[in-house]
């Protein structure tokens, strides 16, 4: 008789301080409902704890079963669909080398993504897929076309690039570093004379510092560059004279091979991923 008034006690302040929701039919909501309670005072009326459980689960609708089965399914789905997007960035190109290994390649204008950080910005680059088994993205070119660029130029158009992509240009630094940071690069350089003469020279590794450095030049083997103090071995962004001429080391020279007198018909500066 005391358990009786207890169990009927505990049920009437459980109701009285929650709203219960409908009965259901076949179901025995009002029992969920104070499922905890009734388990602690059926618990010490002596009653087993795996049969008390049991009991009241046999009470269930099974709908929480199948709303939460339904989550689940909507959870994985929406982590598919992020995965499938990570995904999709991931695989863009982030230089010429990655265009080839997808199955890209045809030499010429492309547009690659070399910021991590900004999945969206993409920039056009010169892709060379003909020279040393190709995957080189060109930053440098000098031709002898009838429609020449001046590469006396300001800090500024350095570090922003100029020219024109299909012709002469320079890629710029800001984006050369940008390019050389994405993983271990090596640079290749191409020469040709007035002659119909042809060489070229690899440097193991090469990399362009950030802006705060000044773009500072790192470069494995071979040495020379434009990031010279008092003098120079090459100056393949000098004035384009045509072969032989009389001022000294202001052409597009090359000293090793033709001299600080002999300014070049052709150059090309290209890097790919050492690895």
């Amino acid at each position: 008789m005391k358990f009786l008034v207890v169990l009927a006690m505990g049920v009437a302040v459980a109701q009285a301080s929650t709203t219960s929701p409908p009965a259901e039919e076949n179901s025995c909501s009002g029992l969920k409902d104070d499922r905890s309670l009734l388990s602690s005072l059926l618990t010490v009326a002596g009653y087993s704890d795996t049969c008390v459980a049991a009991a009241l689960d046999s009470c269930r609708t099974g709908r929480e079963d199948v709303r939460n089965a339904s989550l689940v399914e909507e959870a994985r789905e929406v982590v598919q669909q992020v995965s499938a997007a990570v995904n999709k960035w991931e695989s863009r190109p982030r230089h010429c080398k990655d265009l080839l290994d997808s199955g890209d390649s045809g030499s010429g204008l492309r547009q690659v993504y070399p910021y991590p950080g900004r999945p969206h910005h993409r920039v056009p680059v010169f892709c060379d897929h003909t020279v040393d088994g190709g995957g080189w993205t060109v930053f440098q070119r000098r031709t002898s076309d009838a429609v020449r660029q001046d590469f006396y130029r300001t800090w500024v158009e350095y570090q922003l690039g100029f020219g024109d992509l299909e012709g002469e240009f320079w890629l710029g630094l800001d984006l050369l570093h940008q390019l050389t940071s994405t993983t271990l690069q090596q640079l290749r350089i191409d020469l040709d004379d007035y002659e119909g003469e042809h060489r070229w020279a690899k440097y193991g590794f090469f990399h362009v510092g950030a802006p705060e450095t000044k773009f500072r030049l790192s470069v494995g083997r071979f040495r020379g560059a434009y990031w010279y103090t008092n003098c120079h071995s090459s100056n393949l962004n000098g004035y384009q004279y045509v072969g032989s001429h009389s001022s000294y080391a202001d052409g597009i020279n090359w000293s090793h091979w033709k001299g600080q007198h002999y300014s070049l018909k052709r150059t090309s500066m290209m890097i790919r991923p050492a690895f």
